[in-house]
């Protein structure tokens, strides 16, 4: 089909808005579009960054991507979503994946440029017209989940996809630098809204940890040059990436190129990169374009007067360019908006561990059965903890983060890892491709199982992949003077301390049990600390076969290790009853316990040639959500969690064993208590 063609193919579709039934949903349409009528210049409020910088030392270091191992059962389950689930099989599942080489060959310069987008149904709203850089999310996204993936499970196959992906990569470079995914005709001078920094951020984030797996510095130095010329197009003395005419998700996800910048600066320690880091979170606070995306701007921070309103997504990732903002420059002003950050994150966290946001955070509190989490939103809320874990040594954060992962993030998978759930309440009573709320049932193409959810969009699926690698990646961090085991799970460092080889491995069924056994094996002997969080939830941490002190939130284990040594750590994890407005719900350490509902399953598409489906997951038993807890019936007894239920449809009590949240598809989790 000819250019031309195309043209008037895609414009038609652009124009028919009364024709086509929005993919979207009526949820994303409604909220996307929030476009102030004149460009509001804030540029007065930001007049703090032009005074001295006093930069805060982050308290921890990370280590580099590969240093962290992933053993059993996380070891089983990469293997596993690598080889028969979607982390290996989405480039088969949803062809834009290999049939759109968006950086090198189908490289975009106008709107005829846009490519095949699986079931995604274009409707003619305003905010299409940017879709030329939505495939850069899915692809890069993909990509770098993928490649973790990969290497931390040594798959052969896997590894050699990779470097095929890097080299296509390393060939798409011009000769000034660029890689991204459009023609000279477009790229650095867009006037309104665009993905030209949020193409960068996926690509980069791949290459670098393809660089730090391989230590190819081919790869190093591609993405040097290419972060040189957008340093220089879109900097102080050139254009300021968020001046646009309109601005939608692409340009706001373009501030996660602070990811990048904060990556760049470990491996180098060039401090050009924290500065342009800096710059780019003043750049995206001087002008206020689309309310829908901007959350974490300066100005709506200054205040805590009012709840998160945006985007979930980016109001989660944002978090991590504001902190790296304020420790980079130490200014009160942010250090103030850091702290009404927190009292504007507080009230949207779910019992899960979630932050929620179907899509939109829409000023509302948290609330298990009314607000659903998106998977996309759920890594980046995770992924945010990790910086603010880094940046702050606070265990809090490094608490959250396991709950969130081991709780939300696993419970939004089923149990062969072949699907996903797009969004996903805490008190998840059917998955029936409809939104039920406060008596309505509308269409939502979000609440199904799908290894690609290709009618809202290809996103949650290809975050998936990056779950487990950077959870692994935020498990152990460096301080100046020990090595910070931060998180506990089954897992492998590998690291150099003063020219010693050390590895610390954790041998663990955890979150499922509370024992870990830590094996430390060094090449020669050398003095050291070991320092073990200690997490909020545990009346106790016992060492066995190793003498620990207690310093503030950490188990310090100081001496001189030489060869193999064997110790076991066990957590006083008690069963508690946490409440949540006029309910309550059961947790044991970082894991939340829910009534699993029996369902049936209800297959809505099939991929040919694969195993793979849609499908909704519907209640046997419809008076679930009606339960109640009996007070004083709740124990735990070999591992296992049971209670007794009251029906109070049916008037009658329920002997029953509550599951690991995680290992739910419907679910009830939060209870009123049966009053006597």
């Amino acid at each position: 089909m000819k250019k031309s063609v195309i043209m008037m193919v895609v414009f038609a579709l652009l124009s028919c808005k009364e024709e086509n039934q929005n993919s979207q949903g009526e949820n994303f349409s409604n909220n996307v579009n929030k476009v102030a009528n004149t460009i509001i210049d804030d540029s007065e409020q930001l007049a703090f960054f032009n005074t001295p910088k006093q930069p805060i030392q982050p308290k921890f270091e990370q280590l580099p991507s590969g240093s962290v191992q992933p053993k059993g059962w996380i070891l089983n389950m990469m293997k596993s979503d690598l080889e028969q689930g979607i982390v290996g099989a989405l480039g088969e599942l949803y062809p834009g994946i290999k049939s759109d080489d968006l950086y090198y060959t189908a490289r975009r310069g106008g709107m005829e440029d846009i490519p095949e987008m699986g079931d995604l149904v274009l409707t003619g709203a305003e905010w299409e017209k940017s879709i030329m850089w939505w495939n850069a999310e899915t692809i890069g996204n993909w990509w770098d989940g993928f490649i973790r993936h990969a290497f931390m499970t040594n798959h052969q196959e896997a590894i050699q996809q990779s470097h095929k992906i890097i080299e296509n990569l390393l060939n798409s470079q011009d000769a000034d630098g660029y890689i991204g995914i459009y023609k000279p005709n477009l790229r650095y001078q867009h006037e309104g809204s665009n993905g030209e920094l949020w193409a960068q951020t996926t690509a980069f984030r791949t290459m670098l940890a393809y660089y730090e797996f391989t230590q190819d510095k081919r790869v190093l130095d591609a993405v040097e040059k290419a972060m040189k010329l957008t340093m220089k197009n879109y900097g102080e003395s050139g254009k300021n990436p968020f001046y646009l005419k309109n601005a939608f998700g692409g340009v706001t996800h373009g501030l996660m190129l602070t990811d990048v910048c904060e990556t760049l600066f470990r491996i180098t320690k060039n401090q050009n990169y924290q500065d342009y880091a800096t710059y780019l979170y003043k750049a995206f606070s001087t002008y206020s374009i689309n309310r829908s995306f901007n959350d974490l701007r300066y100005p709506f921070l200054s205040e805590r007067d009012s709840l998160f309103e945006g985007h979930g997504v980016h109001t989660y990732e944002h978090i991590r360019s504001m902190v790296n903002a304020y420790y980079n420059t130490g200014y009160p002003e942010l250090a103030k908006a850091y702290d009404n950050m927190l009292a504007k994150l507080e009230p949207v966290i779910l019992p899960s561990g979630a932050g929620h946001a179907d899509e939109w955070l829409l000023k509302l509190k948290a609330d298990p059965t009314e607000t659903a989490a998106e998977y996309c939103a759920m890594l980046e809320l995770r992924n945010s903890y990790g910086s603010l874990l880094e940046k702050t040594g606070d265990i809090a954060f490094a608490d959250a983060a396991e709950k969130l992962t081991y709780n939300a993030m696993l419970g939004a998978r089923n149990q062969d890892g072949t699907a996903i759930t797009y969004s996903k309440f805490d008190n998840s009573y059917t998955i029936d491709g409809k939104h039920h709320k406060h008596g309505e049932v509308k269409d939502e193409p979000r609440y199904k199982y799908s290894p690609t959810h290709s009618e809202p969009a290809v996103c949650c699926v290809p975050n998936y992949g990056r779950n487990l690698p950077y959870f692994l990646h935020q498990m152990y961090m460096k301080s100046d003077d020990a090595i910070m085991i931060l998180m506990y799970g089954p897992s492998e460092l590998t690291t150099e301390i003063n020219g010693v080889n050390i590895s610390i491995e954790q041998e663990t069924n955890y979150p499922w049990n509370n024992q870990v056994t830590f094996r430390v094996q060094t090449s020669e002997p050398v003095e050291l600390s070991l320092k073990f969080r200690k997490p909020q939830w545990s009346k106790r941490v016992e060492f066995a076969g190793s003498e620990a002190q207690l310093e503030n939130d950490f188990y310090a284990v100081t001496k001189t290790w030489n060869g193999e040594e064997t110790f076991t750590v066990t957590f006083d994890n008690p069963l508690e009853l946490n409440n949540v407005e006029d309910e309550v719900y059961v947790q044991q350490g970082p894991v939340v316990y829910a009534y699993a509902i029996p369902h049936t399953e209800k297959t809505i598409k099939t991929y040919e040639g694969t195993n793979f489906r849609d499908y909704h997951a519907l209640p046997k038993n419809e008076d679930a959500r009606n339960y109640e807890i009996i007070p004083g019936t709740v124990s735990e007894s070999n591992g296992k969690v049971s209670g007794k239920l009251y029906d109070s449809t049916n008037n009658k009590e329920l002997d029953v064993e509550l599951v690991p949240f995680g290992k739910t598809i419907l679910r009830k989790t939060t209870f009123q208590i049966k009053n006597n």
